[in-house]
Formats: structure tokens, sequence, C-alpha cells
């Protein structure tokens, strides 16, 4: 049976944790090192005030196994490239949703390593747009795209340029379902693309694989 990684428990993987869990998927690892907090409520409609100051993932990992008789494991961290090896150890595939620049390129490179084998969709959202990446076996990958991280002093966070609840909701979604897609062989949209949601729509951006990438080296 497929174990996915949840890397993020707010507002992209709470609501694709549930898309995954409808689609089939009974395994997961959430890896996730904050608490809920006040602010967090508009956009991850899965926590109340009563979970104030408790960890993100144990509350989404008691209330998969209770809704789904989900096998989940917990771990209160947070993924980086030093990590994610150990982290993501037993996993065949993972959905980034953090916040964290970081984490997404080791995400990526996880995903991309030797034998190449694994699946991986890496999501952000932002103010009112959204985006998402599949990392196939066969696909480009999202260094392809990006060659590096930024500086995190150049990125907005949600918590510095905020993020409507509907927009997580709807990308967390998206994502869930193109690792579903990934996963069944099937193809999607977002396999080896950047796909964009904003006010006007969706865009699809095919990118194609570098020759100089290490996904291909």
């Amino acid at each position: 049976m497929t174990r996915v990684a949840l890397v993020g428990c707010g507002g992209l993987g709470v609501p694709a944790a549930w898309t995954l869990a409808l689609g089939g998927k009974r395994q997961f690892r959430l890896v996730d090192a904050d608490v809920v907090e006040e602010s967090n409520l508009h956009r991850q409609v899965l926590y109340t005030t009563a979970d104030f100051g408790l960890p993100k993932g144990a509350q989404l990992a008691a209330l998969l196994r209770e809704r789904f008789a989900a096998d989940v494991e917990f771990v209160p961290a947070r993924l980086d490239a030093a990590n994610a090896a150990t982290l993501l150890e037993g996993c065949d595939a993972v959905l980034e949703g953090s916040d964290d620049a970081l984490a997404k390129f080791a995400v990526n490179d996880w995903a991309v390593a030797r034998p190449r084998q694994r699946t991986a969709v890496i999501a952000a959202a932002i103010g009112r747009r959204g985006q998402w990446f599949a990392v196939t076996p066969r696909s480009s990958c999202y260094r392809c795209l990006f060659e590096a991280p930024p500086p995190p002093e150049s990125l907005a966070t949600c918590a510095i340029a905020g993020v409507l609840g509907p927009v997580t909701g709807q990308v967390g979604g998206y994502a869930a379902q193109a690792l579903l897609h990934a996963l069944a062989d099937q193809a999607d949209a977002a396999a080896g693309a950047l796909v964009r949601l904003s006010p006007r729509g969706l865009q699809r951006t095919a990118v194609a694989a570098a020759a100089d990438c290490r996904c291909h080296t």
C-alpha cells in the first residue's frame, strides 16, 4: 500500500489530506512543526479555537484515523535538505504544502534521487493565487523551473501577505488530485508543468527538462 507523506498540515495540507483519503489512500506520514493559532482558522477549517496551541499534525492525524481508519504517523519536525531522507524514508510519494521554499526543494531532490521511482507534488498559495507542480519518474522537476531557492527575505508568506481561505482549499485539492493521478499513472496537467490558479482561472505552463539539471544526470 502506498504511504504518502504530507509536508505541512495547514491551509494546503488539510484539504490535500482529505482529498487523498477520499481517493483511497490510507497510509500517511504527517511532517509539521507548527501549532494551531487564531490567525490560521480562516483558511485551516479543520481546526477550532479548542485546538489553539496544539500541534497541527497531531490534530489532523487524529481526525484521519477517526474518519477514515487511516494508518497515520505524525513527525513534529521541519523538513529540510539535511533531514529529508530520514523523515521521508519508507514513503512512496510526497505532497509538499508548507510555506518553506527550502522544504520544497528538499522534497524535489528526494523525488529525483536515483533510482528515480518517486513522486511528489509541490504546492503553494498566497493572496488570491496558488500553484502546484508534479514531479514524476518521467517528468521534468522543480529545479528545471527554479534552479535554487530564492533568498528567504525575498519571499512573501501567508503570515506577511495573507491568503484567501478558499484559495488554499482549491489548491490543496488540485494538488492532491495531481498526486493521485500520478500514482495511478494517469495523465494530469501538472505532470512536469506548473499549474497556476488566479482570479482569471487556471493556467498551465509546460516545463522542459533542463539538460544540466540533477534530475537527468
